[in-house]
């Protein structure tokens, strides 16, 4: 599937927000990285930062990888990425737990969220995955996340995702990172229990702080050029 097919398919909802050279992206929010686009546009409209995010309906579940959203075929995407110097790029990963749907011909359907269990999993994923080309932030990220909430940790460098020349958040003109959240960082419970983020879940809150942190941190250690245009509200 093309960005443009995804994006043309009925409740996919596109945002972008425009307001400093700092973005966040929230690329498989909605039901795919379930609790990653409140995260995102929580942190973005606290740091007043810029903001993009594709958002899937309950009833669609479609994993585009971040390689293949071209900007060539979202117009939303390609303003966000024009007007940002950095990007911080939130995902999920890791097994959500199950979702129930009932459709007309098959009738009750079990389905999967993510990858199962692999190798010595046994049960919650207690690690961050970073990643990225800005290096000078990717590091600070890794220091500034590392045992930050209580039972989480940083993964090892061995664990390489969000570095692909064509991934969003590495085409802005001073790159940015990618933050992979396990479900107990993203509102949903330690397993993805939950269909949905619990909005006063108090994780929601420390997460955003950080990633509010980290963006202004950002803002004054990393961006070399002089300030974007106009706040611009666009959405599609």
């Amino acid at each position: 599937m093309r960005l443009q097919e995804l994006l043309d398919q009925p409740g996919v909802d596109e945002r972008c927000v425009l307001r400093s050279s700092i973005g966040f992206l929230a690329l498989h929010g909605g039901s795919q990285d379930r609790g990653t686009e409140l995260i995102a546009e929580r942190a973005a409209d606290r740091a007043d930062a810029s903001y993009y995010g594709i958002v899937q309906p309950p009833d669609r579940r479609v994993h585009l990888p971040s390689k293949d959203h071209d900007p060539s075929e979202a117009p939303g995407l390609r303003r966000f990425l024009d007007h940002v110097a950095v990007a911080i790029s939130v995902h999920g990963f890791g097994r959500d737990s199950f979702t129930f749907v009932l459709e007309p011909e098959r009738g009750l359907v079990l389905e999967p969220y993510g990858p199962p269990m692999r190798g010595a999993q046994r049960g919650p994923l207690r690690g961050i995955i970073l990643g990225g080309r800005n290096e000078e932030l990717l590091e600070q990220a890794r220091r500034f996340l590392d045992d930050r909430f209580e039972g989480y940790h940083v993964a090892d460098r061995r664990v390489r995702l969000g570095f692909h020349p064509r991934n969003p958040a590495n085409l802005p003109r001073q790159h940015g990172i990618q933050v992979e959240l396990p479900p107990g960082l993203r509102g949903i419970g330690p397993l993805g229990e939950r269909p949905s983020p619990d909005l006063d879940d108090p994780v929601l809150t420390e997460v955003t702080d950080a990633l509010v942190e980290l963006a202004a941190w950002a803002a004054a250690n990393v961006v070399t050029d002089g300030p974007p245009g106009p706040t611009t509200p666009t959405t599609g």
